[in-house]
């Protein structure tokens, strides 16, 4: 019995032990099923998979757009071109239609806009698209839209021009003036024939030395030692770096330095009273600036009396040429007016013979009428230069004053009238300036001192100049002034140097606008240029 029992109760605790330890195994299985991320996997490659989709399709639709714009674009162009060529005598309008309808895309041009005006024509085309989407959709975006438009022109219409012309004396060797004058004429016969002579203004800038602007462009500014000879003014270096100018009408407190009217090159020691042969602003009316004209006669006839003389500085005829065309020259009276530069079409055309050379100019005190200048003028018209004369003994050395007469190079211990008398009067530096050249002053003092060093100390202290390196910096800063400000820049070395003919590349607007000629052929320069200036172009 007890056996049995026993048995009975050890085979009931087995079994007991048995389910005991079989509860866990069930246990960490259900936590190994739990912790399987199998099944997420492709959840999320599903998701990927309509994503990809839609971003795929989202480009389909994109390409589509691009398709169709670039196909309109390219018969916008063509068509407008073909309907603005003035060789073209069929309507403009119907011209950009059928360029459409025979492309299949006459639903999508929603306006033509032709404007004819004297011998140049101007189209304005639009073409509108709006496409429904195939993917782009399921991201809100039903449909896409274009609009684009496209400009032609050909001829002239608000066209503003500055010919920037070297008249300096090399300008007067192997007929380049006379080459020169022809090339303009052409170039002027060209512009005119393309256009409406009331869409045109232009403005002639002759340079050589200096830049006489005239005097109705000079009442304009405030000036400095001002006087009526001749009509030339000295910039500042900042000056170089804007294009404008500033005006009386502006309210502006800006005074210009007026050129004095003097002779820094000639000389004649044996004719001291000679007067002035080489002006450093020429006072000529040929050699003064023709501005704001539309009259073809007035302009030829202009160029065909220019004057060559003098030294050459391409940045002061670049200033004039860029000045004229800024919108601050409608303080100048006229009937052509500079206009805005989105109004109008502005090119400047410089050339020149020739690299920078020195630029003269009286500095102060020289050219201050209030400063004494020991040079008098009596009732008779004898003028007399005053120095001092150092005097030695054998024990000792003193200066009297001697003056030389200019008009026979006579030195005299003293003047024929006290001064101050009526009879005796002192000139002003102006007064100076314009009676005797700077050489000519400075050995007239040489005279009067009898010392080599008055000659040379007075010459250097009476004429200043500026160097070819300060000349072809200044240059560059107002072409690159006049290119910020949307003026296109055509410029010709004509035979000129090497130096020349680099500070003209760079100031022109690119490679393409720059020429090298020599000879006769500076008349197909000037006449390539018109033909761009002309030319059938987009110009949107």
């Amino acid at each position: 019995m007890l056996g049995s029992k026993f048995e009975k109760s050890g085979a009931i605790a087995l079994f007991a032990k048995g389910r005991a330890s079989a509860r866990p195994d069930l246990f960490h299985i259900w936590k190994q099923h739990a912790r399987d991320e199998q099944g997420s996997l492709a959840i999320f490659g599903l998701f990927t998979f309509v994503v990809i989709i839609i971003l795929a399709g989202m480009g389909i639709d994109i390409v589509r757009q691009e398709t169709l714009r670039s196909e309109l674009q390219n018969t916008l162009d063509r068509a407008v071109l073909a309907a603005t060529n003035l060789d073209n005598t069929n309507d403009p309008k119907l011209v950009v239609e059928d360029y459409f309808a025979k492309a299949g895309l006459s639903q999508y041009l929603k306006n033509v806009d032709p404007v004819t005006k004297g011998d140049s024509r101007k189209i304005t085309a639009t073409v509108e698209a709006t496409i429904p989407t195939y993917f782009m959709k399921f991201a809100d975006v039903p449909t896409l839209s274009l609009k684009s438009e496209s400009v032609a022109e050909q001829g002239l219409s608000g066209l503003e021009i500055s010919l920037v012309l070297d008249v300096s004396g090399s300008m007067t060797r192997y007929s380049r003036l006379t080459n020169l004058k022809a090339a303009a004429k052409e170039f002027t016969e060209t512009i005119f024939t393309n256009a409406e002579s009331d869409e045109v203004m232009i403005s002639v800038v002759p340079y050589a030395t200096q830049v006489n602007a005239g005097a109705g462009i000079l009442s304009k500014l405030h000036l400095l030692n001002a006087h009526d000879v001749s009509h030339c003014i000295n910039f500042r270096a900042s000056d170089f770096e804007t294009v404008g100018l500033e005006y009386i009408d502006d309210d502006t407190t800006r005074y210009y330095d007026q050129t004095m009217h003097f002779d820094a090159f000639s000389s004649d020691w044996s004719d001291l009273d000679m007067g002035l042969v080489s002006e450093t602003c020429a006072p000529e009316t040929a050699r003064e600036i023709l501005p704001f004209s539309n009259d073809q006669a007035k302009i030829d006839s202009f160029v065909n009396a220019l004057q060559g003389y003098g030294n050459t500085s391409i940045d002061l005829g670049m200033k004039w040429g860029a000045a004229l065309l800024d919108t601050s020259a409608q303080n100048i009276s006229g009937t052509n007016q500079p206009k805005a530069a989105s109004d109008a079409q502005k090119y400047i055309v410089v050339m020149t013979d020739g690299s920078h050379t020195n630029q003269y100019y009286i500095p102060d005190p020289y050219r201050d009428d209030d400063e004494e200048t020991g040079v008098f003028k009596d009732k008779n018209g004898y003028v007399y230069v005053r120095e001092d004369r150092r005097i030695c003994n054998y024990y000792t050395c003193w200066y009297e004053k001697r003056y030389t007469r200019i008009q026979d190079n006579v030195v005299l211990t003293d003047m024929p009238y006290p001064f101050p008398s009526e009879n005796l009067t002192q000139l002003t530096w102006s007064e100076v300036w314009s009676t005797m050249t700077v050489y000519n002053h400075a050995y007239a003092r040489y005279l009067a001192s009898n010392n080599s060093n008055t000659y040379y100390n007075w010459r250097n202290a009476t004429r200043k100049s500026y160097n070819t390196t300060t000349k072809d910096a200044r240059l560059l800063k107002i072409c690159n002034a006049a290119k910020k400000s949307g003026v296109i820049i055509f410029a010709i070395g004509f035979e000129a140097p090497e130096a020349g003919q680099q500070v003209m590349q760079s100031c022109a607007s690119s490679d393409g606008h720059y020429y090298d000629v020599d000879g006769v052929e500076i008349s197909e320069a000037f006449s390539a240029i018109a033909a761009k200036i002309t030319e059938l172009r987009l110009v949107q």
